[in-house]
């Protein structure tokens, strides 16, 4: 009895179909205090989003524009059928950031080094950039003569 209980209960967990979080209304969404305003989570208005194109062994666009103290999504796609890197060691220096997508990262002492990107792969780095300069990016791969330009302002 209880084996068949279990395997129904495990049917009925693989048969409800699963949400992402774009299925959710989250005008509904409360900080647990009834009656109270929803908590404040932050919006597409206060993340800077950019998508840096890897394609033909060139990153496009090659200068990306980003904000001092503007919490940043970047993104790398890689449309090659080959291995990329992204190498920003001075801009990720010291800074608290969270690295997702299909790559494989590499951290130092310093934090992040590089990241190596498969074909059709994606990179997703969130951060919020500590310091304003210009910033030199590159793909480190044997015979690959990519450079880029970050500029934080």
């Amino acid at each position: 009895m209880r084996e068949t209980l279990g395997l129904m209960c495990l049917a009925l967990v693989l048969a409800t179909p699963t949400r992402s979080l774009s299925d959710i209304d989250l005008s509904t969404v409360t900080n647990g205090n009834d009656g109270q305003t929803p908590s404040a989570l932050p919006t597409e208005a206060e993340v800077e989003s950019v998508t840096v194109e890897i394609g033909s062994r060139m990153f496009v666009p090659n200068h990306i524009l980003l904000h001092h103290d503007q919490k940043t999504v970047l993104r790398f796609r890689n449309h090659d059928t080959e291995l990329h890197t992204v190498v920003a060691k001075e801009l990720f220096f010291g800074v608290n950031l969270n690295v997702g997508g299909n790559g494989a990262s590499e951290f130092g002492p310093d934090g992040l080094k590089r990241v190596i990107i498969p074909p059709e792969g994606l990179l997703e780095i969130q951060f919020t950039p500590a310091r304003t300069g210009t910033f030199s990016y590159l793909c480190d791969m044997p015979g690959h003569d990519m450079q880029a330009v970050i500029v934080v302002e």
